[in-house]
């Protein structure tokens, strides 16, 4: 991953959070925007700069923790601790910058059709289906077999013009044979050559899912937390 395209994430992520497109190229420096209106929290560091965005309270209590304390799991649910502070821990952040030319699965057969999505969910485990959150995807690249029975699907979100936000999901009965990682690459591919940058988002303790990004090329130099609070009632 090249300066120019950690520049081109960094300005994605700025346009996310609402801050101005040059805010996250100062490393070390941590950016702030107070939105009082804010229903979340969210810290989100990329390749050494890191961002907070939330309500006045927050931000304000965030200044005496560091960003590892905020970037751990459970740190901003211990900011939030009187707000009824939920989420479900840190997410990293990969990103991919070369196409890949070998596929776990020669000659797969593939399906792009919405339908194969829909009945691949319906097979697998909901907390998988929810983080994969392929049916908020397009362009999707799913694998299946000679009775078009689906097996593993990837596709990705154009996300703020520049990025390919991915997501894969496999069949349990199918997993450990390459199709997860045979459908992840050709849409890995595919988001590069429509000029898009792909990430990938993991659950920090999803191992699997981490090491399925590492052997597909991206390079994890991120972290996201994001945890929904309600007002406080001290």
């Amino acid at each position: 991953m090249d300066g120019h395209q950690i520049d081109i994430i960094r300005l994605a992520w700025a346009r996310e959070l609402g801050l101005p497109d040059r805010a996250l190229d100062d490393r070390g420096a941590r950016h702030v925007r107070v939105d009082d209106l804010e229903d979340r929290i969210r810290f989100v560091t990329i390749a050494g700069a890191t961002a907070l965005v939330g309500p006045s309270w927050a931000v304000e209590r965030s200044r005496s923790c560091s960003d590892d304390e905020l970037a751990r799991s459970g740190g901003l649910l211990a900011l939030a601790k009187d707000h009824s502070g939920r989420g479900s821990g840190p997410v990293e952040l990969g990103w991919a910058a070369d196409f890949g030319s070998a596929v776990a699965v020669e000659e797969p057969l593939v399906s792009h059709e919405f339908e194969h999505v829909l009945a691949l969910e319906a097979v697998c485990p909901p907390d998988d289906v929810a983080e994969a959150r392929l049916t908020e995807k397009a362009n999707w690249f799913t694998v299946v077999d000679d009775d078009h029975a689906p097996l593993a699907s990837a596709g990705y979100l154009e996300w703020q013009g520049i990025i390919a936000d991915m997501g894969t999901l496999t069949a349990p009965a199918a997993r450990r044979r390459g199709y997860g990682a045979t459908a992840t690459q050709l849409a890995t591919n595919d988001a590069l050559d429509a000029g898009l940058i792909p990430q990938w988002r993991a659950h920090r303790d999803n191992i699997a899912s981490r090491r399925l990004a590492t052997n597909l090329g991206y390079e994890e130099l991120g972290t996201f937390v994001s945890i929904a609070v309600a007002p406080s009632t001290v």
